[in-house]
């Protein structure tokens, strides 16, 4: 369900104090699409407690590994867009475990959902569909560009201080250059969705639920377009080549501030594993 997309966004990009509250975090983030009963709930908070001790034990030295394997390719200035590409296959098979690991205990908590508790998640699903296309609904493609542009010149200044005329110019030929997937994006979040709630609407057999659930949450690529898939591809190694031409044109200010914010956030993975 859509709480446990929010799971990786919140651990990938956690503080100590973040993770902490993590917990309370997820709680709160369920509710806003389903009322557990009480055997619901020690249901889901055993689920839980389970997960945290898992993932902060065995899944967090490999978020940490991985950004120390990033960060020393963009020391060494070997990183190349090809294994940018390979490092997002390999942040996606983090999301992924998160699925494998969950789906025998979520099986039959889903399981037991009754009729009304359904209704109410498909019903916030839907709003949220809705709203997804409400916001891009009307915007030319010129639009959608500058929209990007801002989010990337956001990120930049966050990781590197204030970016350069210059840096921005190349963030936005490289951005300019990006293949479209936004029809692609929402049609595939369409039909997510309808498979979804297929799945729940199957969910006093098993097996059935098992197999949508496991395509859904671990195997979605499945669902997209072959042309989708291919423009994913490209836009990808793209990015990768923003990366490293733009890695080229950091100051030693700007350099310094990366290393220092990808090093801390290592050494917080670190210590939380070990806590």
């Amino acid at each position: 369900m859509v709480w446990l997309s929010a799971l990786l966004l919140l651990t990938a990009c956690s503080t100590k104090m973040s993770y902490y509250f993590l917990d309370w975090a997820i709680e709160w983030e369920i509710e806003e699409y389903v009322t557990l009963n009480k055997p619901q709930q020690k249901q889901f908070e055993v689920m839980l407690d389970k997960f945290l001790i898992w993932h902060k034990q065995v899944e967090l030295p490999k978020y940490s590994s991985q950004l120390h394997e990033l960060l020393t390719q963009l020391q060494q200035g070997t990183l190349t867009p090809s294994q940018w590409v390979i490092q997002v296959q390999q942040a996606k098979g983090h999301w992924f475990r998160i699925f494998h690991f969950l789906l025998p205990d979520l099986i039959p908590l889903i399981a037991s959902l009754d009729d009304e508790q359904v209704k109410g998640i498909m019903k916030q699903l839907r709003k949220e569909e809705q709203e997804l296309s409400d916001e891009y609904a009307g915007k030319t493609n010129a639009q959608l560009l500058d929209e990007s542009n801002e989010r990337l010149f956001e990120q930049a200044d966050d990781w590197l201080g204030s970016v350069s005329d210059a840096q921005k110019s190349l963030i936005e030929a490289r951005n300019s250059q990006r293949l479209a997937t936004l029809d692609m994006w929402l049609e595939y979040r369409h039909e997510w969705l309808r498979q979804f709630e297929q799945a729940l609407s199957q969910r006093d057999n098993s097996q059935l639920l098992t197999q949508s659930l496991t395509l859904l949450m671990t195997q979605p690529d499945d669902l997209k377009s072959a042309s989708y898939q291919q423009n994913i591809a490209q836009n990808s190694e793209n990015f990768g080549s923003l990366i490293v031409e733009l890695s080229h044109t950091l100051s030693d200010k700007q350099r310094k501030r990366f290393n220092k914010k990808l090093n801390a956030l290592i050494v917080d993975l670190n210590e939380i594993s070990l806590d």
